[in-house]
């Protein structure tokens, strides 16, 4: 299983968990990171009825590519930090794909897939699970948090914190969603702009040839402070 952390504005300051994920690794070669926007399942979250005319395009630019092999892994909160400092660019919303995480907010675990600033505009996430089944929810989640949003507990909302195939967003989370100043507007409606930095080990990346098959989703109870423990691996 595999865990999605978020951390306050000061980046690293409070600490709250998501994601729990069963798998199925059907091929790997050498790891490098990808990009998997997942724009059209974004769209349909944010346009969905609770937003009534005021629906969010979410708008991808172009991939910007970072060589920064120390940056692939992530396993301290100072790489965190470095990876957030990347790109500023404020209101634009920066998506890090790397290959692996497991530190976030003070934690150290494995199971992390995710790290996102809440009312910031950065979070990192591995390309392999955003290229998943699940990964438009895992990726609309995270920008929740970009857009003000903690964890809500129910099996259909898009802020449980653990995915579960739920996109629902309440009504106070849209007017939360609606009032960040993330959100911009245009002659065409109201837009969030999305720079999706790709993290690479050289300048020619490797292509990724990791093919995810997304199994058994389980919810556990006794998350203490909000974090989902590993249960199984399907493999």
């Amino acid at each position: 299983m595999k865990e999605l952390e978020m951390t306050s504005t000061s980046r690293l300051s409070a600490i709250g968990v998501a994601l729990l994920l069963s798998l199925t690794v059907l091929g790997t070669s050498a790891k490098a990171a990808f990009v998997t926007t997942q724009e059209a399942g974004m769209d349909a979250v944010f346009s969905q009825a609770g937003f009534g005319s005021n629906i969010i395009d979410i708008r991808f630019g172009a991939v910007q590519t970072v060589v920064a092999p120390n940056l692939l892994d992530i396993t301290s909160d100072a790489e965190v930090n470095q990876i957030f400092s990347l790109f500023n660019g404020f209101p634009t919303v920066n998506f890090y794909y790397i290959d692996t995480i497991s530190a976030c907010g003070g934690t150290i675990n494995v199971n992390i897939v995710g790290c996102g600033a809440v009312g910031g505009n950065d979070f990192v996430v591995e390309s392999s699970f955003a290229a998943g089944s699940f990964g438009a929810e895992l990726l609309a989640h995270e920008l929740g948090h970009n857009l003000g949003l903690g964890h809500s507990i129910g099996s259909d909302l898009l802020m449980n914190p653990s995915l579960n195939g739920g996109t629902t967003l309440l009504e106070s989370e849209i007017a939360t969603v609606l009032a960040s100043n993330l959100v911009q507007s245009d002659q065409f409606g109201l837009f969030i702009n999305v720079n999706p930095v790709l993290i690479v080990a050289s300048a020619v990346p490797v292509p990724a040839s990791v093919l995810m098959l997304i199994g058994a989703l389980a919810v556990l109870g006794g998350l203490g402070r909000h974090k989902a423990r590993k249960t199984a691996v399907l493999a």
